[in-house]
């Protein structure tokens, strides 16, 4: 399964809301109390710089997605956290594409909503002459070449199951409760181009002429994820088999964890049961990193009032968290003190200043 697929709904309901296109920017009636002609004139010129701003926000985070759409941003932040989940059980070479900050972001990541999950080290491990296994004709002779820990393989398998049903009943219900399923810009194919990349505007034309952003996440969801779950029902059934073969105890230890991994992964609702208490900022500089990316390699390098500044219009327009500096400085912190490393340019003695 996918993951990430709250994490794209949140981002896209933010984005796409009905009222942020086509609305007319206008601030409303402007009514005036008896007595307070005063008040309510100011009332109205606030109301106005109000939506002055509400509508500069709105050019920056258009202008934004319109560099590079969602989609296209997640793309790669989704293929390098699959690989840092999986890492240990696919050892390959690999060649990171992301700021180092993505990487300590998806480890939080690994220690929240996949906290059910795992290390393979613990899961299963070679103690003999891996060679052997070919020789090996009964469950005692694989014993002494393999050690499996059931508790995690049944969290592992439990994760799968609990996906595959996510994917195969639940979606649709999930992008509703989350306002994308429908979600049909007012300026139609223009927003939907902030969303999706022109390939996947071109296939989702074809089949079937999905023209609204639930149906288009529905559709990448089942396609990241229909190889992996069309190998679980196979797999499933074999390593059940295995365990029950491996001994009485081995079952037990494998239900056991096989209940874990279907409880503690996502919940009722299909929504993550372990979450950071950030992750709305994390969910922002991971589509953002891009930008962060020329800021970190930008001579001179930026501050981190200056990626403060940035983000404002973003905040102001609900994309993420409305915060200060002083906490984005610590969100962005050195690893050692619970931040994300994402390192930018001190300030000089001589520039600093209590804003900054």
């Amino acid at each position: 399964m996918n993951p990430r697929i709250k994490s794209r709904a949140v981002v896209l309901n933010e984005i796409m809301s009905q009222s942020a296109f086509g609305a007319s920017g206008g601030t409303g009636d402007v009514r005036c109390s008896k007595g307070s002609g005063i008040s309510s004139l100011e009332e109205a010129e606030a109301e106005k710089i109000a939506a002055k701003q509400k509508a500069a926000d709105r050019k920056i985070v258009e202008a934004f997605l319109r560099r590079m759409p969602v989609m296209e941003r997640l793309a790669p932040v989704n293929s390098e956290l699959t690989w840092h989940l999986t890492k240990e059980a696919n050892p390959v070479t690999h060649e990171k594409c992301l700021p180092d900050y993505c990487y300590n972001i998806f480890e939080k990541i690994r220690r929240t909503m996949f906290k059910v999950l795992p290390d393979f080290s613990d899961t299963i491990a070679i103690t003999g002459d891996g060679k052997a296994l070919a020789d090996c004709k009964t469950i005692e002779d694989v014993k002494r070449v393999v050690r499996i820990n059931w508790l995690c393989m049944g969290a592992v398998f439990g994760m799968g199951i609990r996906g595959k049903r996510f994917v195969e009943m639940e979606i649709e219900s999930a992008l509703k409760r989350e306002g994308v399923w429908g979600l049909v810009p007012k300026n139609g194919s223009a927003g939907m181009a902030l969303v999706f990349d022109q390939s996947r505007l071109e296939k989702m034309a074809k089949e079937g002429g999905i023209k609204d952003v639930g149906r288009g996440l529905e559709q990448i969801l089942k396609e990241d994820t229909v190889p992996h779950i069309e190998k679980l029902t196979g797999q499933t059934e074999y390593i059940a088999q295995l365990a029950y073969l491996w001994g009485s105890d081995a079952l037990a230890d494998y239900n056991k964890g096989l209940a874990a991994g279907l409880n503690e992964f996502l919940d009722e609702e299909g929504q993550p049961v372990g979450e950071n208490v950030r992750k709305n900022i994390y969910e922002f500089l991971l589509l953002a990193w891009p930008e962060i990316k020329e800021m970190l390699e930008s001579k001179p390098r930026k501050t981190m009032t200056d990626l403060h500044k940035w983000m404002l219009p973003f905040m102001r327009d609900g994309m993420c968290s409305l915060i200060n500096v002083e906490t984005l400085r610590d969100v962005c912190g050195p690893v050692r003190y619970d931040g994300i490393g994402l390192v930018l340019r001190p300030l000089s003695r001589r520039s600093a200043s209590p804003s900054d």
